[in-house]
Parts: structure tokens; C-alpha cells; sequence
């Protein structure tokens, strides 16, 4: 019997996923509360943010997503890889994803360079300093590419797909990574455009291969292009420990300024040329129907 709980397969879509959205954001809270906050802030250096202060605030984020999805998947009876973590060809993915987030943060670089709006010099690092703050960076990346992927392209992206399809689902996930970038020092509005822009390209790659690993690279490599390779801004906060370091000239309308790179025009029409070609790579086929269906894989009882 349909009602306004339960569907033709269970418990309807929209439910599950405010319920899982629920759970994410009290996880979240607690891990918060539970942090000392003068440990948390001794990672921050005259400003700038440490791989490990980057890193315990993405794994803050990562156990609830962890949670939230491992407790919806159970509650409708499904394994928790089918939430795009599995895949016999994730390795593969991962990879070609890390290319493509090197590449554009590359070409941008070289972009803002190439017309006056950014300099570069040595990050001033020694011999260890290099191979440390690599390792460390390359963990913490990491971290930010699973936890921000799977808590908005994981679970959440499926059940919003199920319920309204999978272009509502794109358009509302990415509005909210967008938004998420909000609360960032120094963020503007070009950046948090930017951001949502970038979110629709990784929910374009979840669609096109059935799995987060795409996504995950991607996600992964751009952030470590921006904290470690180039020493930019990241949506306005300051990495510590970069191999070089980025000063933006000019207006930051053009430079992105304070706020990096995505504050820039030119990022955003380089995204905006990528969801273009993302969406002609990934839209017209799916590689892996039953990895990222409409319908619920199992329903629940």
C-alpha cells in the first residue's frame, strides 16, 4: 500500500535521503564537539592551515559519512559498496581522475601565468621538507576527496536520482557543495560558483563510470595541486608546507585573489568547457547500468 512513508519500493527516496542528511549533520556535530578546540587550533600557523589540521577536518567528515551511509544501506537492505565504492575497476578510475584534477588545476595555472594575473616562486622547502609535506599533503587530500564524495555523490546523489532523477539530483547536490563553501574565510561568489560547477562535473563522472573513484581523484588531485604543487588559496585558507607558492596579480575578478584559483573567471569558463565535454563523455552512456539506476537495487521491508 503506497502512503506519504512508503512507496512502491519501500520507503519513498525523499525520505530516505533527508533522513540520511539528518544523520550526517548531528555525526558531524558531535565529532565537533567532542574535538578540543585549542589541540585543533595548534595546527594553525600566523594563518596557515597544517596537512594535519586539513586532515583531521576531513576525517571529522568522513566518519559521518561513513556512518550515515553504512546505517541507510543497511536500513533498505543493501551492501555499502553499492553506495559507488566498488567496482572491479576502481584502481583505474582513481587514477584517470587524479589526471584529469592535475591537468585542469595545471592548465589554469598556466592560464593565469600566461596573462599577468599570477607569479610563481619556490615554496622555500628543503630535501625532506619536500618528500614530508608531500606525503603529508597527498594524505589529506585524499581524505578531502572521500569524505566530501561519498557525503554528497555517494548515497545521497543515489537517493535523490531514485526519488526525482538524476539531473534534479545533480543540480541539488551541487548547489549544496556550492553552498558549503560559503562559510570559508575569503571565499566569493565566483568561487562558490566555481565549486558548484565542479560538483556537477564529479556527479557527471559518478553517472558515466558507476562509481565515486572517478570523483574521488579528481577531488583529491585538485586540492593537492592547490596546497602542496602550487601554494594557492584553497576557497581562502593558506596551506602550510607548499613546493611553491602562488602570488595572484591584478583583479581578482581575473587572478581569483584571496580566494585562489576557482575565484577566478577563467576557472569557471575552464569548468563550465569541462561540464560540456563531461556531460558529452558521461551523459549519453552509462558504462555500468546496474552500478547507478533510478530504481532502488533491493528494497526494503
Amino acid at each position: 500500500m503506497r502512503t506519504w512513508w512508503r512507496g512502491p519500493d519501500g520507503v519513498r527516496a525523499g525520505w530516505c535521503a533527508l533522513l540520511f542528511v539528518l544523520l550526517n549533520v548531528l555525526l558531524v556535530f558531535a565529532c565537533v564537539y567532542l574535538t578540543p578546540r585549542a589541540w585543533l587550533l595548534s595546527m594553525v600557523t600566523k594563518g596557515q592551515i597544517s596537512p594535519g589540521f586539513m586532515a583531521y577536518n576531513e576525517f571529522a567528515l568522513l566518519v559521518p559519512a561513513v556512518a550515515a551511509t553504512a546505517i541507510m544501506t543497511r536500513f533498505e537492505g543493501r551492501k555499502f559498496l553499492s553506495c559507488g565504492l566498488g567496482g572491479d575497476r576502481a584502481l583505474s578510475r582513481f587514477a584517470n581522475g587524479v589526471f584529469w584534477g592535475l591537468f585542469l588545476l595545471a592548465v589554469i595555472m598556466l592560464v593565469l601565468v600566461a596573462t599577468g594575473h599570477a607569479a610563481l616562486a619556490w615554496g622555500g622547502l628543503g630535501g625532506r621538507g619536500v618528500v614530508g609535506y608531500a606525503l603529508a599533503w597527498a594524505i589529506a587530500s585524499l581524505l578531502t576527496g572521500l569524505a566530501e564524495e561519498l557525503a554528497l555523490r555517494g548515497y545521497l546523489l543515489q537517493a535523490i536520482t531514485r526519488g526525482l532523477g538524476f539531473w534534479p539530483a545533480l543540480v541539488s547536490t551541487s548547489l549544496v557543495f556550492g553552498a558549503l563553501h560559503i562559510s570559508n574565510h575569503g571565499e566569493g561568489v565566483i568561487g562558490v560558483a566555481s565549486a558548484a560547477l565542479g560538483g556537477a562535473i564529479m556527479a557527471m563522472g559518478v553517472r558515466g563510470t558507476g562509481t565515486l573513484w572517478w570523483p574521488i581523484g579528481l577531488h583529491s588531485a585538485w586540492d593537492y595541486a592547490e596546497n602542496f604543487i602550487f601554494g594557492t588559496p584553497d576557497s581562502g585558507q593558506i596551506c602550510a608546507g607548499a613546493l611553491l607558492h602562488t602570488t595572484p596579480l591584478g583583479r581578482s575578478v581575473l587572478s581569483g585573489g584571496a580566494t585562489g584559483p576557482e575565484g577566478s573567471l577563467f576557472t569557471f569558463s575552464l569548468l563550465a568547457v569541462s561540464f560540456f565535454l563531461a556531460w558529452r563523455v558521461f551523459g549519453q552512456s552509462l558504462t555500468d547500468k546496474r552500478a547507478f539506476t533510478n530504481k532502488r537495487p533491493l528494497t526494503n521491508k
